[in-house]
């Protein structure tokens, strides 16, 4: 995968859509002081290098009692690892797949309505993966703050 450049005009567009992801090109061009053709252009370079992804964000507090389920997931070394980490990545029902340095191979993260659907989630989708050698899974039943904006990385 080609490494992005992002360039300090393309952060502060960035910057701006962070805050407003519905801020018109023109909107955000007046307050940069530049073209509008300018914001567009960037931002059709950043969305065809898959730099970015402009989408719409469901609020976790719209379930009644939502449970955040973290799946850490050891993979039998004789299993070939991608094929769990495409296998993981291809269920609709899970939202996050990173591959680990650590206790685990693999942090999966999904969302269940109870402890007992977690269950079944486990037993019925995540065991029958090939590979997938032992999962320990934790449930937060309150998010305090999740912000999808990767705007700076800490130094």
């Amino acid at each position: 995968m080609k490494e992005i450049e992002f360039s300090e005009m393309d952060r502060k567009i960035l910057e701006h859509l962070s805050i407003d992801a519905r801020q018109s090109n023109r909107e955000i061009a007046r307050e940069l002081n530049v073209a509008e053709g300018t914001v567009r252009q960037r931002l059709k370079r950043l969305m065809e290098e898959r730099a970015i992804e402009v989408l719409a964000i469901t609020s976790y507090d719209q379930d009644a009692e939502p449970l955040i389920a973290y799946l850490w997931i050891t993979v039998d070394t004789s299993h070939p690892f991608q094929e769990v980490l495409d296998a993981l990545s291809a269920l609709d029902d899970v939202t996050y797949v990173a591959s680990l340095v650590g206790r685990a191979d693999i942090l999966a993260i999904t969302w269940v309505r109870d402890p007992g659907h977690l269950a079944e989630f486990l037993h019925n989708t995540i065991d029958k993966i090939p590979g997938v050698a032992a999962i320990r899974y934790e449930l937060a039943h309150r998010l305090i703050k999740h912000d999808y904006r990767v705007t700076h990385i800490v130094a």
